[in-house]
């Protein structure tokens, strides 16, 4: 089980298929089966009969009883329940030739469309698997847990309970050594800075690390300097074109915005088993502080991005979009197009805050190009905003009414609904304080509409 790219199919190939001549010394059938390439279940049941047959065949161990089961299985078409008998009696028939058959089911996510609200697809694969007579043994590769793609078929099944689980994430500190020491045994230098900038870009991700570490070897090749953050500018289509593909699937099934929550927050409805979860996949790590963050800064920062323009909490995403707009349209009023440079120098205490914003604004701009936000302010978070608007009481007073005290406990609040989720559980947001903190977006959207 892991993520788009992530070695699935690669580990299968180097663990099993390239090792076939020594599984075939102990009569042992390793066979590749693409779930993907099928479109009816009863023509994927018939494919491992056949499958199976053709190897048999080729290696020599065809015998009579086998051959006439097989026969039976691809003749004419019958129905289901004669069908998987005859299925049945030919993996008998293998068994009984001391023959035990491994079918790869690569690409099983399919299985959710395939075996769509037919328990009997499952239950068939669980069978021959599971009865010692037929012996038939599973190796999967799936983005999703088996139990997942069961719950989207809508054919629950005890397949799932036969099953060992095995999740694939990024390179550990030992994997990550490996992939230096190989890039240093052409005469690449390693040092610090070169590794900490490929750790920025692809954290322990085999794909992005795959990517990276040809365009540093092609450099190399060309005698040129080892420039990983201009190497890294080259490959940023395939890096976003990955990052895509692996949210895609996380935002059919609502995982993007629990996701979201963990790293940004406000949570609002994350539960451990989601924290948990994203853990074994190695999306995200815990951190020093006790929070998490995702398995690289630069996937980290496209979360932020994404973060910008997903509503995770429908009421506080309006609410942060209408502090946003009340600040730069009565600064721009008062101070004009400069208003930001003008804001600074009146009240250095808000230096901090811009100087941030623009770091941060920067390397996403360097990083996702015409994705990134052009507008500085997208990069405040609520504090931030609450420290302009206290900076300029006299300009905002009028328009919020109240005084900053008052206002003041309402954005301590706020501020804290937007802290990620940390190690801690009581730092998920309680039905008191949501309630509360609704109550309080309600407060000042009804406020800024007046």
């Amino acid at each position: 089980i892991g993520d788009h790219k992530i070695g699935k199919s690669s580990l299968i190939y180097k663990a099993i298929m390239e090792r076939k001549d020594e599984f075939l010394n102990r009569r042992l059938l390793p066979i590749w089966v693409n779930l993907a390439t099928y479109d009816h279940a009863s023509d994927f049941f018939r494919s491992l009969v056949a499958c199976c047959w053709d190897e048999i065949q080729d290696l020599g161990w065809m015998s009579d009883p086998i051959q006439r089961t097989a026969h039976r299985v691809l003749g004419a078409e019958q129905a289901w329940s004669e069908s998987y008998s005859r299925i049945q009696r030919f993996f008998e028939k293998v068994r009984q030739d001391k023959m035990k058959v491994i079918f790869i089911l690569d690409e099983f996510d399919h299985a959710r469309k395939l075996f769509k609200g037919n328990i009997s697809g499952f239950q068939g694969l669980r069978e021959l698997s599971y009865r010692p007579e037929w012996g038939v043994a599973y190796v999967t590769a799936s983005r999703r847990t088996i139990r997942d793609i069961e719950l989207q078929t809508q054919a629950i099944s005890t397949f799932d309970g036969i099953l060992h689980k095995h999740y694939l994430a990024m390179f550990d500190a030992s994997g990550m050594q490996e992939y230096f020491a190989k890039l240093s045994s052409l005469g690449i230098l390693m040092d610090t800075r070169v590794r900490n900038q490929i750790d920025h870009y692809c954290g322990g991700h085999p794909f992005l690390l795959g990517i990276l570490g040809y365009e540093i070897v092609e450099a190399f090749r060309r005698q040129d300097i080892i420039d990983v953050e201009q190497i890294a500018q080259r490959t940023r289509s395939s890096f976003l074109n990955q990052y895509d593909r692996m949210i895609d699937p996380m935002n059919k099934d609502n995982s993007l915005n629990k996701l979201l929550q963990i790293l940004l927050g406000p949570v609002v409805d994350v539960q451990q088993s989601d924290v948990d979860e994203f853990l074994s996949y190695g999306l995200i790590k815990a951190t020093d502080q006790g929070g998490y963050t995702a398995y690289s800064a630069h996937f980290q920062a496209y979360l932020n991005l994404i973060g910008r323009q997903t509503e995770l909490w429908p009421i506080w995403r309006e609410t942060e979009l209408a502090l946003r707009q009340l600040i730069t349209t009565k600064m721009l009023n008062r101070y004009g197009e400069e208003w930001i440079s003008i804001l600074v120098r009146a009240k250095p205490n808000l230096k901090r805050i811009f100087e941030k914003c623009q770091e941060t604004q920067s390397k996403e701009t360097i990083a996702f190009a015409g994705r990134a936000s052009r507008n500085l302010i997208d990069f405040t978070y609520p504090h931030d905003l609450f420290d302009i608007i206290f900076a300029e009481w006299s300009t905002f007073q009028a328009i919020l009414g109240k005084d900053k005290g008052y206002w003041s406990q309402r954005s301590q609040l706020l501020a804290k609904i937007r802290n990620p989720l940390a190690h801690n559980r009581d730092k998920v947001l309680l039905e008191h304080e949501r309630q509360i903190a609704t109550g309080y977006c309600n407060e000042l959207l009804t406020t800024l509409q007046k």
